[in-house]
């Protein structure tokens, strides 16, 4: 053992003289191995992030400060994204992550909804008080309804409710609603966002209309300017839109049915263009009978045979006659006039026939229907195309697009010289951007490096 530190001790002055009088190759060394170093730390650096995700979503409104105490108490390992903030844990490490947070009581950080009412009210605490906790109340259960939209970020809902009072009558409605939004970087609310959250809010206070909802963002813009005299007209185009679209699928679904099996798929093309009336007609219309009916007869006959009793009062005149069946002379003839006495009536009442019918049309018909098909007439199977298959197939699409000519429909077919289509080609990646390329180049490059310092 002594020998051999003996000859160490003895090589290490000639070595030194070695390397002194080969400074050049010292300092090509030296500044290899610093590169070597670098590119090492390099990439390591490099493929550092990867692996790691978002501990949470943006949309999970998290106490950020919170969470890091957790984490570093917890001694688990995370990262905070330099560009967007956000808390990055490996992956493999996410759900055992969240558990913990969980178990220490992270909560998101949400306005309170129902659970204001869950507290113990205090004895002798007054109706006001509860009807502010119940408009808070209403106040974060909105404000939580409207942060579970993408692009917001935090939302905070102010009521303006009106006491009931059954002493005071009042048509106007009194209720308002303020909304004010706080949104993503970058995101916009589009005008049908923004409808649903003025419909969201007004249907969930009762006798609150959608006029008396304002709508804000964080930078004071007024987002709810308009739509109140622009939504039925929005509602109308929407309802438009839709039914020229159906109108035109189901159109050009029928041609192209048609087409595919004689002149084949990508040789035709198809356009149409109904003309709508969007009109919303109610017609209720009475029918009657042509001749009347008797509805109901009704015959009333009275007859009286006694003579009606006449004469001065105490006379001999008011004794009663005497009775017919007493009456052995004479016939009925021969009676007076007093002494017979008939009435009759007949009523008859007619009707005629009637019939009502209520019809509600769609809302819309069409007007005229404008159908263009052009076919390819490089088809392979348009070569030997003749006049007569183009009238024949003329009418055949007229069929089956619906055409109807006292409507004063039209179809055009048109053989045309298509231009060629160019062949999509995908673009080339450079080797210095392909990742998988690049990965590679990476693990060799560490490795030579790893060789160069051994040897």
């Amino acid at each position: 053992m002594n020998a051999q530190i003996k000859k160490l001790t003895q090589a290490f002055p000639a070595f030194r003289l070695h390397l002194v009088d080969n400074k050049r190759w010292v300092l090509m060394a030296g500044v290899g191995l610093a590169v070597a170093v670098t590119a090492i730390i390099v990439s390591v650096l490099w493929t550092g992030n990867r692996g790691y995700v978002s501990l949470y979503g943006r949309q999970e409104n998290l106490p950020v400060s919170q969470i890091v105490t957790v984490l570093d108490g917890e001694k688990l390992t995370y990262r905070i994204d330099p560009q967007s903030g956000q808390i990055l844990v490996p992956e493999d490490a996410l759900s055992k992550t969240r558990m913990t947070l969980a178990a220490k009581g992270v909560q998101a950080i949400l306005p309170s909804g129902y659970e204001l009412m869950d507290k113990d009210e205090v004895l002798g605490s007054s109706q006001f008080v509860q009807n502010v906790r119940y408009k808070r109340s209403l106040e974060g259960e909105l404000a939580q309804s409207i942060m579970s939209l993408d692009a917001v970020e935090s939302a905070r809902v102010h009521l303006a409710l009106n006491e009931e009072s059954s002493f005071v009558v009042s048509d106007e409605p009194q209720n308002s609603a303020s909304v004010v939004v706080r949104l993503h970087y970058g995101a916009k609310l589009n005008m049908d966002q923004v409808n649903a959250i003025v419909h969201l809010v007004s249907g969930s206070i009762p006798g609150l209309q959608a006029s008396k909802v304002s709508v804000v963002d964080q930078a004071g813009n007024l987002l709810t300017d308009g739509i109140g005299a622009g939504e039925a007209v929005s509602a109308a185009t929407r309802k438009r839109d839709q039914i020229l679209k159906d109108i035109q699928d189901k159109t050009r679904a029928s041609v192209a049915n048609v087409l595919d099996s004689l002149v084949g798929t990508g040789n035709y093309r198809v356009s149409v263009m109904p003309d709508l009336d969007l009109s919303t007609i109610d017609e209720t219309q009475e029918h009657y009978g042509d001749a009347p009916k008797i509805n109901r007869e009704e015959s009333v006959l009275d007859s009286d045979t006694n003579q009606v009793a006449m004469g001065v009062p105490g006379s001999l005149s008011n004794r009663p006659p005497i009775a017919a069946n007493q009456m052995t002379n004479g016939t009925e003839e021969n009676r007076s006039p007093e002494a017979l006495s008939k009435h009759s009536e007949s009523k008859r009442d007619y009707s005629y026939d009637r019939s009502v019918q209520h019809i509600q049309h769609p809302g819309f018909a069409v007007k005229r229907l404008n159908v263009a098909v052009v076919l390819n007439q490089n088809a392979p199977a348009l070569k030997n195309w003749k006049p007569e298959q183009t009238t024949q197939l003329t009418a055949l699409l007229n069929n089956a697009a619906g055409i109807d000519a006292q409507r004063g429909d039209n179809l055009s077919l048109s053989l045309l010289n298509f231009v060629p289509q160019a062949v999509p080609v995908e673009p080339v990646i450079p080797l210095w951007k392909d990742d998988s390329v690049l990965a590679w180049v990476r693990l060799i490059g560490c490795g030579l490096l790893a060789l160069l310092l051994l040897f």
